[in-house]
């Protein structure tokens, strides 16, 4: 038994984070000659590489080829196709109340016919423009090839029951333009019944459905049974509605369609980065995208009619090997059995004395204790190597392969840690003294980096505070675990009522660790040897299992918003402890076991600062940004870069003439420091800008020169403007005295974007054109290739064309109102 004492844990451990592995695996692609009615990723491949091979932002050059290629790709699947122009508009945001994009799309629509073109149609959605700087191959390019490898698969066989729309949108990524121009104004949406959509942040992983619409239930009932090795579950739905993220999904939900979002999201370092080329992307991500929409889409096509609106369900992937998913009501009866479980174990644990009322409330004090301990410890080393700040995410995130296993390490060894302490006791006054220090220092820590963190100091005090109820003479396993057992279930209950999508993370691994707990309790006592490690495998088993599962929840959330709070991590170590409790427990009494936490806390703190200290290297390089900005109003000409601070390359780059970069701001255009070095003043066209009233109408006219990409209005009056205009149609572009406001045109129209104001009080205005132009000037320096460590980023070799205008004008008088 020392032996199992000692493995147990770890052994479970092991076990269920390699079977995580397994579920979190890619498929292999299917080759070219793959049978024709299924989705092969090699076929789609040959999309990606003709799309994906450079940036094609909207409005640039490069996007007129993949529009083209596009064309004659659907034209050669028999498909019926159309360009159909719009202008789509982003409206201001709360992050930014003055400011909102507009965008000339060229959305393209082509259709498979149905046997009946009056039924709704099922719309199968991707977008094929890119960031500046990024090939997309993922984001969305990859998109793209699969809703062209699904036309091609359900074309091969029987003609669906209805119509099959495949909406290829553009000015995606400025602001959702194209589908906003789709979704708010073409008359085709009206043809429309259910949404599919396609998207990527990142190059590699499962891909995974994670948004739906209200309503959903037959529509997830549908999915379960078509799609293939599906992975999904109700709380990224449910967590997903609530973030301020956007796809072209939103518009969609946004007049009332029903619809499915599926995307991939694991090595975000090639995440709108030059790094997402065909030859990076993950050839089994595609797949699996392709393995669990086409059969979804064939299901709507085929079927005599769409899922109709019925009540939300809770679900998830079982280790992507199929979808569970039932009604609410079975969420609460779940809830309901793992109660009357826990409550039988608790009865019996006290009439066999095995465990006092004082004990349970020391257990629960214990397991908030190894909550807290958890999260402080992933909280402040995300603190200490710089996650969640801005500057140096991308840093971080190149080290993303040691982060991850970084911050599970420590997770294990903190939490095997305080477990011993709980089992074993502290002893003397002096014991909880020595943990509450550290525990302040821990949360004072969290401040050295990042200025005063309150979430870090709280944790701190509140490790504090449970140490002295918990610690201090030992905790039996049993009052251990019906602590922990309780709390999860308050925390499941809380969940299932505020936000029953959420409880599924929760109820799962409580029922399973409710089951053990009440298996033991029922055959406690029994001394036969047989019947004891009968009992251990059960247990063993039913830690794997869970281990298992909210490794690969774990996993993919941490993907997700790792990079901004690794802590959420904590969140599944915790949901797996009350499963693992009784093998831990077992493993403390074993002389050795402080130095196998200890090693694993050395092993996680040395994982995570080599992520937070190494040099990302080739294959992971770091950022560089660098551009031309000609400032025509005051005729002087610079190099630029926003990045906060300078790579050898930039600086090169930008010691033009020996000049020396300064960050300085640079209002309207750099309201925040950038760094900043003289250059040669070069000819580059200027944009046509003029300022006029008429009557009380202010009209602000901006004519951009030909290639330009992007050109944007920044305007500051001393008034505050009404019934603002664009090109003649109402727009909603807040204005408020003496601040900057901005509209961004991007793939502007030829002829000029007009911005027209009521203004009647007398008042000036500043205004400042910006036109964003790809490449450097003609006559430009040479510029120094890139090393393989290096990456363009934004507007990085750009030319950056910035021209200014002012006007002043008298109170408008009405001539009709005068004597």
């Amino acid at each position: 038994m020392k032996t199992v004492r000692l493995l147990g844990v770890w052994v479970c451990l092991l076990l269920g984070l390699a079977i995580a592995n397994l579920a979190l695996r890619t498929p292999p692609p299917l080759p070219a000659n793959a049978p024709a009615d299924q989705f092969s990723a090699t076929r789609a491949m040959a999309d990606v590489r003709a799309i994906g091979g450079k940036p094609h932002p909207i409005g640039s050059a490069e996007i007129v080829r993949v529009r083209d290629h596009l064309m004659s790709r659907i034209a050669g699947l028999g498909l019926e196709v159309f360009v159909r122009p719009g202008e789509g508009v982003r409206e201001a945001a709360k992050w930014s109340p003055r400011s909102m994009a507009v965008g000339a799309v060229q959305n393209i629509v082509a259709t498979l016919p149905g046997t009946d073109r009056e039924a709704p149609a099922v719309l199968v959605m991707s977008h094929y423009d890119t960031v500046h700087n990024s090939p997309g191959a993922a984001d969305d390019s990859a998109g793209v090839a699969a809703a062209l490898e699904i036309a091609r698969a359900l074309k091969a066989g029987p003609q669906p029951a209805r119509d099959v729309i495949f909406l290829f949108t553009d000015g995606e990524e400025p602001g959702l333009l194209g589908a906003e121009a789709f979704f708010g104004r073409d008359p085709l949406r009206e043809h429309v019944g259910v949404v599919i959509n396609m998207e990527a942040r990142g190059d590699a992983g499962r891909a995974a459905m994670f948004q739906t619409g209200p309503d959903s239930g037959d529509l997830i009932r549908l999915y379960a049974g078509a799609a293939h090795q599906p992975t999904a579950n109700s709380l990224a739905a449910a967590v997903y509605q609530r973030m301020p993220n956007d796809t072209d999904f939103t518009h969609a939900l946004r007049v009332g369609l029903p619809g499915l979002n599926f995307a991939f999201i694991d090595d975000q370092l090639a995440y709108h980065t030059p790094l997402a080329t065909p030859d990076h992307l993950n050839q089994g991500s595609l797949q699996n995208l392709g393995d669990q929409a086409l059969p979804v889409v064939r299901a709507l096509a085929m079927g005599q009619a769409l899922p109709a609106k019925s009540p939300d369900l809770i679900y998830s992937d079982v280790l992507a090997l199929g979808l569970v998913a039932y009604p609410i009501e079975i969420g609460w009866a779940i809830l309901g059995l793992a109660g009357v479980l826990i409550v039988f174990t608790g009865y019996r644990a006290l009439r066999g004395k095995a465990v006092t009322f004082v004990e349970i409330l020391r257990g629960i004090a214990g397991f908030l204790l190894l909550a807290a301990g958890a999260v402080l410890a992933l909280h402040l080393a995300g603190r200490l190597i710089g996650i969640g700040d801005q500057q140096r995410y991308y840093a971080v995130l190149g080290q993303f392969n040691a982060l991850l296993p970084g911050a599970g390490i420590l997770l294990i060894g903190v939490c095997l840690t305080i477990l011993i302490l709980q089992a074993r006791g502290v002893r003397g006054l002096w014991g909880r003294v020595w943990v509450s220090l550290i525990a302040l220092a821990a949360g004072g820590l969290c401040s050295l980096v990042g200025g005063f963190d309150q979430i870090g100091l709280g944790l701190g005090v509140a490790v504090v505070v449970l140490a002295w109820l918990s610690l201090g003479r030992g905790v039996g396993v049993f009052g251990a675990w019906l602590g922990a057992l309780l709390v999860v279930l308050a925390l499941a209950v809380t969940a299932q009522v505020l936000l029953p999508g959420a409880s599924v993370m929760l109820a799962w691994p409580l029922l399973a660790a409710s089951l053990a707990a009440a298996l033991v309790m029922a055959v406690g006592g029994a001394r036969d040897r047989r019947v004891a490690w009968l009992l251990t495998l059960v247990i063993a088993l039913v830690a794997v299992a869970v281990v298992a599962q909210l490794s690969a929840w774990g996993a993919w959330t941490f993907a997700g918003v790792g990079l901004t709070e690794p802590a959420v991590l904590a969140v599944f170590a915790i949901l797996a402890a009350p499963a693992l409790l009784p093998l831990a427990f077992d493993f403390a009494a074993y002389r050795w076991a402080p130095i196998f936490a200890g090693v694993a806390v050395a092993a996680g703190v040395g994982l995570l600062a080599y992520a937070g200290l190494g040099d990302p290297g080739p294959t992971r390089p770091r950022l560089a940004e660098a551009s031309h900005l000609a400032d025509l109003s005051t005729g002087t000409a610079w190099r630029v870069s926003p990045q906060p601070r300078l790579d050898p390359w930039s600086t090169v780059v930008l010691s033009d003439n020996d000049a020396k970069p300064v960050r300085q701001a640079y209002p309207p255009l750099f309201r925040e420091p950038v760094w900043m070095a003289p250059t040669n003043v070069l000819p580059v066209e200027r944009p046509v800008l003029t300022i006029d009233r008429a009557g009380d109408r202010l009209l602000v006219r901006a004519v951009p020169t030909a290639g330009a990409e992007v050109l944007t209005l920044r305007l500051r009056p001393s008034v505050d403007l009404d019934q603002p205009r664009l090109n003649g149609r109402p727009i909603a572009l807040p204005t408020k005295a003496g601040e900057w406001s901005s509209l961004s045109y991007h793939a502007p129209d030829p002829n000029g974007v007009t911005l027209s104001f009521t203004a009647r009080a007398a008042g000036k205005i500043e205004v400042a054109v910006v036109e964003i132009r790809d490449g450097w000037p003609r006559g430009a320096s040479a510029i120094p290739a890139k090393p393989p460590g290096l990456m363009g980023m934004g507007y990085s070799d750009k030319t950056i064309v910035l021209d200014r205008g002012a006007l002043s004008w008298p109170a408008f008088v009405d001539s009709d109102t005068q004597p």
